[in-house]
């Protein structure tokens, strides 16, 4: 990747820059970062702001924000029980977003069909507001993919689109190049580009939900293993010999914390309520309903303390739908990470709800297509700076 590419990707992944940040972060010396900021800024690719005064003695220095080419992109979120499709500008702003409650589990093929429809229907929108082309899609996923294979991996989540190659058949049916990923790793790019753990470069994002799966970022760079299944810790057995699991095995951390199991345990305090879920935020103020998903909350706690001891995160971010059951779920997240953590790192790590809330896969969606477009963009554009 030429200078010009590095500093121009740095800003766009960053949101802002100043010229000292781009040499010590690139390696740069300050001659070439000018003579890269001054093309930028010449094919306005880049603008430049004063800095916010942060109290320090003398003027803010200046900083770089990136400038968009026109254009939109699709980011698709397929959870168990919805489907969500938005179509976002470069800087990711929302234009249209369309959202259909389907059981993905049992109605594969349906949801199959009304994911394209519903592509087809966003794009056809956004191309009246938005000028340019409508250059990427990416869809997440809530299961493990074989990345090699561009497939859903596991015969028993999602196993109706097992060894379905799920991009080529919506891109056939939609006329986009889509991209898929997990949506734990999506969740993950979203909150470490713009949420809570903002640029963290070690972070670990868990989508706790109807399944459980962690995003892993190492280095600022997603990481999902060799064939695409790292951070599948809803599988990951907590108690031998424990309740099935849908995966064939037994005592699997998601027969004990998912949002279904948790959910269970408080349904008799709400004889008659169809919809609990709507209502986590105020069960989860009932009092024994706060001792539950503490003590849910405690046991992924125990797993992610393994996870910690490994990866060393700055940071562990509770997304999904428990991240919404108020404080006592992550407090007891936290209480596991740091009564287990090893002697000399407690406390280091910051266990914090998702700043996306049941958004960030979304979100994430639309980054990794933004990326994508932009990848090209890159490429097409021409180098003229020199570098040494």
């Amino acid at each position: 990747m030429s200078a010009r590419d590095k500093v121009l990707s740095h800003v766009r992944r960053h949101g802002s820059a100043s010229r000292p940040e781009l040499q010590t972060a690139l390696g740069m010396s300050r001659p070439v970062v000018a003579a890269v900021v001054r093309d930028l800024l010449a094919e306005e690719l880049l603008t430049e702001h004063q800095g916010e005064n942060t109290g320090g003695r003398g003027r803010p220095g200046r900083r770089l924000r990136p400038r968009y080419p026109a254009g939109a992109v699709i980011g698709v979120d397929v959870s168990h029980r919805h489907l969500t499709v938005a179509a976002a500008t470069l800087d990711l702003t929302v234009r249209t977003e369309h959202r259909v409650a389907i059981d993905v589990d049992t109605r594969p093929t349906a949801a199959l069909d009304i994911t394209a429809d519903m592509i087809r229907r966003t794009v056809e929108e956004v191309r009246l507001t938005v000028d340019g082309p409508v250059s990427a899609c990416a869809v997440g996923i809530p299961g493990p993919l074989d990345m090699n294979k561009r497939a859903i991996a596991s015969p028993t989540i999602l196993s109706s689109w097992a060894g379905l190659d799920l991009a080529a058949e919506l891109g056939s049916r939609t006329g986009l190049t889509v991209s898929l990923d997990n949506d734990a790793n999506l969740g993950a790019l979203a909150e470490h580009r713009h949420g809570g753990a903002d640029h963290r470069g070690n972070l670990i994002y868990v989508k706790a939900s109807d399944g459980i799966g962690a995003g892993l970022i190492v280095h600022g760079i997603p990481v999902s293993g060799s064939f695409g299944a790292a951070g599948e810790i809803g599988h990951t057995q907590v108690i031998p010999d424990g309740d099935w699991c849908r995966c064939g095995n037994r005592g699997c951390l998601e027969t004990i914390v998912s949002v279904r199991q948790v959910l269970q345990q408080v349904r008799h305090f709400y004889p008659g309520d169809t919809d609990l879920r709507a209502r986590l935020p105020e069960i989860a103020q009932h009092p024994v309903a706060r001792k539950i998903f503490a003590e849910s909350g405690r046991t992924l706690g125990r797993v992610l303390a393994n996870l910690c001891a490994l990866l060393d995160p700055a940071a562990v971010v509770i997304g999904g739908e428990m991240s919404q059951a108020g404080e006592a779920f992550v407090d007891g997240v936290r209480d596991s990470i740091e009564r287990l953590a090893q002697p000399g790192f407690d406390n280091r790590v910051l266990v914090v709800a998702s700043a996306l809330g049941t958004r960030a896969e979304l979100i994430g969606s639309l980054t990794l297509a933004r990326d994508i477009a932009l990848r090209g963009e890159i490429r097409r554009a021409p180098s003229r700076s020199k570098t040494r």
